[in-house]
C-alpha cells in the first residue's frame, strides 16, 4: 500500500470521526461500535480502530482472510443466500460505507439489513460516487458509464479501450481482453442508481433520509470537496457536487 492510499484511508477516518461526533452526537469514541460495510481488506476499519473506535466488518468477500494482522473476528464475511450481514440485530451505533453502493446490485436488501443491525437512534452514513459521476466513470476510467447503467453496451467500451482509455492496472493488456473484463463488471459488478433512488428507499426503510452536503464540503478531503471550501453558494455546489461527484448521505433508525 502507498503512502497516498495510507494517507487517504487515515483522510476518511478523520471525516467519519467528525460525522459521528458532529451529526450523531457520539462523542466517546470508546463507546461507539461501528460496522464498516463493505470493508475491503479491512484498512480504514483499522484506522477508525486507532481513534479508539470498536470497529467491525463485513463484505462478500475476505480479502481480509489473507492478511494475518487483522481479527477475523470482527471482519465477517457477508452470506449471499439469503443476503444477510454477519452480525445479530441492533449491534451497531454507527454503520459507514465509502465507494461501496455503486458496486451493491441489492440496495433495499442492504438496507433493510443496515435497519435490522443498527441499534434504535443509530446512524448509517455512506459516500459512494452519484449516477451522473463526471468525467469518467471512476473505476474502469470510461466516459458516461455510470450513464448508460444498466445497459452499457459492449461496443461502447470497445471504442474507448481501442483508442486506449483504460484503468491504469489494465494499460499493458491487449484491448479485447480488457473489453471482455469490463463488459463482465459493469454488468455484475456495478449499481449506478440515482440520489432520487436512495431517497426513496430510505424514506421506505427507515422513514427519514438526509444528504448533508455542507459537512461534506467542510470536512472532506477530495479535490471537490477543497474548490468548494473556495466557492460562494456553498448550498448549491453542495447540490451540484452530489449529483455529479460524490455523495453523502446520512439515515437514522
Amino acid at each position: 500500500m502507498t503512502t497516498k492510499d495510507i494517507n487517504n484511508y487515515q483522510s476518511t477516518a478523520s471525516y467519519f470521526d467528525k460525522a459521528i461526533k458532529e451529526i450523531a452526537k457520539l462523542d466517546n469514541p470508546n463507546k461507539v461500535k461501528i460496522l464498516d460495510f463493505g470493508c475491503g481488506g479491512g484498512n480504514l476499519s483499522q484506522c477508525l480502530n486507532q481513534l479508539g473506535y470498536d470497529v467491525y466488518g463485513c463484505d462478500v468477500y475476505s480479502v481480509c482472510a489473507r492478511k494475518p494482522e487483522v481479527n477475523l473476528q470482527k471482519i465477517r464475511v457477508i452470506e449471499k443466500s439469503p443476503y444477510r450481514f454477519p452480525f445479530d440485530d441492533n449491534s451497531f451505533d454507527i454503520i459507514i460505507s465509502t465507494s461501496v453502493l455503486e458496486h451493491a446490485q441489492n440496495t433495499e436488501e442492504i438496507f433493510q439489513e443496515t435497519r435490522r443491525v443498527l441499534k434504535p437512534n443509530g446512524y448509517a452514513m455512506h459516500m459512494y460516487p452519484s449516477k451522473w459521476y463526471l468525467p469518467t466513470e471512476p473505476h474502469i476510467n470510461i466516459p458516461l458509464v455510470n450513464y448508460l447503467w444498466p445497459s452499457c453496451p459492449k461496443w461502447w467500451l470497445t471504442f474507448w479501450h481501442y483508442i486506449g482509455i483504460r484503468a491504469e492496472i489494465q494499460k499493458n493488456k491487449e484491448w479485447k481482453e480488457v473489453v471482455e473484463h469490463n463488459y463482465k463488471y459493469c454488468n455484475e459488478s456495478l449499481c449506478y442508481i440515482s440520489n432520487s433512488e436512495y431517497k426513496r428507499l430510505s424514506k421506505k426503510i427507515f422513514d427519514n433520509y438526509s444528504a448533508p452536503m455542507d459537512f461534506y464540503i467542510q470536512h472532506a478531503h477530495g479535490n471537490a470537496a477543497n474548490l468548494a471550501r473556495k466557492l460562494p453558494f456553498k448550498k448549491l455546489i453542495g447540490f451540484l457536487i452530489g449529483e455529479f461527484r460524490m455523495n453523502f448521505i446520512v439515515i437514522k433508525k
